[in-house]
C-alpha cells in the first residue's frame, strides 16, 4: 500500500494554510506524523518543504512544471490533481494492484487505522473508497427533494442520509485508475467518517474548530 499526499505552498480561501500552526506544529505534520512507517510520496511546488523532506524517509519530490502551469492557468477550470497522479503511478509505481491512497493535510484528525481498514472494501467487489460524511437533513438539488417525500412530515432521523464526499481520502488501485482515469471506479464504498476524523479544513472557521479539538 503506498500512500500520495499533495502538498501545496500557496492557498486561496486559508492562506497559506499548509503550514499553519495546529496544536504546536504545522498543519501538514500531522498527516505525515500518523504515516510513519508507511510508504509514503509527497508531490509539492514547494522548495521550503521539499528541503524538509528530502533527507526523511518520506519520497517527496517537486511537482512537474506542466502541473504547476496548469493550476495558476485561470482558463483552466479544474484540478490538475488527475494529472498529478498519474505522474506519480507511472514513476512509482509498477504493480497494477497497488493499493493507493490519496489522503488530503486538510484532514488533520484521519488516523492510519481508519484508512486500512477502508481499504479492506476493495476486497468486498469495490473498486474504490471515497471518505464521506452522512447527512440526516432535508435535502434539496435544484429545487427538488432528494430524500424525502415532500407531501409528508418525516422525523429528521427517519430520512434516508445523504452522503457527502469530504475528500479526506480517496483508495483504489492503479489498474482502476488508469481504466477510469479517475480516482474512483464504476462501483465505490462511500465510507462514512465521524467527528472529529470528519473536520476538513477549507475555511477560517475550519482552522478556528480543529484548533479547539487541540486545546480541549
Amino acid at each position: 500500500m503506498k500512500y500520495f499526499i499533495i502538498i501545496k505552498e500557496k492557498s486561496e480561501r486559508v492562506l497559506n494554510k499548509n503550514f499553519l500552526d495546529l496544536g504546536g506544529k504545522p498543519l501538514y505534520k500531522h498527516l505525515l506524523d500518523e504515516l510513519q512507517g508507511e510508504e509514503v510520496f509527497v508531490d509539492t511546488d514547494s522548495d521550503f518543504l521539499y528541503d524538509i523532506l528530502m533527507n526523511t524517509d518520506v519520497h517527496c519530490y517537486k511537482r512537474s512544471k506542466e502541473c504547476i502551469k496548469l493550476e495558476i492557468d485561470g482558463s483552466f477550470k479544474v484540478s490538475p490533481v488527475l494529472l498529478m497522479i498519474n505522474n506519480f503511478l507511472d514513476k512509482y509505481v509498477s504493480d497494477e494492484n497497488e493499493i493507493i491512497v490519496t489522503p488530503h493535510v486538510t484532514s488533520p484528525f484521519i488516523k492510519l487505522a481508519t484508512m486500512r481498514n477502508a481499504s479492506k472494501q476493495l476486497k468486498k467487489g469495490f473498486d474504490s473508497v471515497l471518505a464521506c460524511t452522512e447527512h440526516k437533513e432535508f435535502t434539496y438539488f435544484r429545487g427538488e427533494p432528494v430524500n424525502f417525500k415532500p407531501d409528508v412530515v418525516q422525523k429528521t432521523q427517519d430520512l434516508e442520509p445523504v452522503l457527502m464526499g469530504n475528500g479526506a481520502f480517496f483508495i483504489f488501485t492503479k489498474k482502476t485508475f488508469k481504466e477510469q482515469s479517475n480516482r474512483t471506479g464504476i462501483n465505490p464504498y462511500f465510507y462514512p467518517l465521524t467527528f472529529p476524523e470528519s473536520v476538513e479544513i477549507d475555511y477560517e472557521a475550519d482552522l478556528d474548530l480543529a484548533r479547539r479539538i487541540y486545546e480541549k
